[in-house]
């Protein structure tokens, strides 16, 4: 896996076959950021949830994002991922999270610009997740979440709209931009 375009165009991102991870595809990647640009991508502030080999975050740094948290439960990943960032010069401008995507959201105190996510297809639908995001959202934000076809995403969840799909293969990207309107940002239980 290399990175596709920006700063760091043509870096390796540091991987392992054997740890599991399924990292976004450059094609799919290619189709996200094309959509991602339009929207402004310049000095953004980015989390990339189940980052696995940290495609994503990598992607959007190269390409102008100020500050990008990776969150990964993994710890070899995280390791992996902390040299790639390293390797690439980006070590001052993010932050690994080692811990599950649920305990993040509750205790990562920040609000973001974008919000990318590509869990494992193992996980199934993530709707209570894509619920949850809207705690670490700025007003506008846009969620961007890779998944499976045969996993089926909601038109909605709390504070996000749906404004896009892209499909590449097996592969959904779903675009959802934050409701700037909606006032009430708790879960619903």
């Amino acid at each position: 896996m290399r990175v596709i375009a920006g700063k760091a165009k043509g870096h390796k991102i540091v991987s392992q076959k054997n740890l599991g991870a399924r990292p976004t595809t450059s094609r799919v990647r290619s189709s996200l950021f094309s959509i991602l640009e339009s929207s402004g991508l310049y000095g953004k502030r980015v989390i990339d949830l189940y980052a696995g080999t940290g495609t994503l975050g990598i992607e959007a740094l190269s390409r102008g994002a100020s500050w990008v948290d990776f969150v990964e439960s993994n710890a070899k990943r995280c390791g992996l991922l902390r040299r790639s960032l390293a390797n690439m010069g980006f070590a001052t401008q993010s932050k690994v999270h080692c811990m599950k995507v649920e305990k993040a959201l509750k205790s990562i105190d920040n609000s973001y610009d974008i919000i990318l996510m590509d869990p494992p297809y193992s996980l199934g639908p993530i709707h209570d997740i894509l619920n949850a995001v809207s705690l670490i959202a700025k007003p506008g934000a846009i969620l961007a979440a890779g998944h499976s076809k045969r996993h089926g995403l909601e038109d909605e969840y709390q504070g996000f709209k749906l404004i896009k799909e892209s499909r590449q293969g097996d592969t959904i990207c779903s675009i959802y931009r934050e409701d700037q309107f909606i006032e009430n940002r708790t879960i619903p239980r």
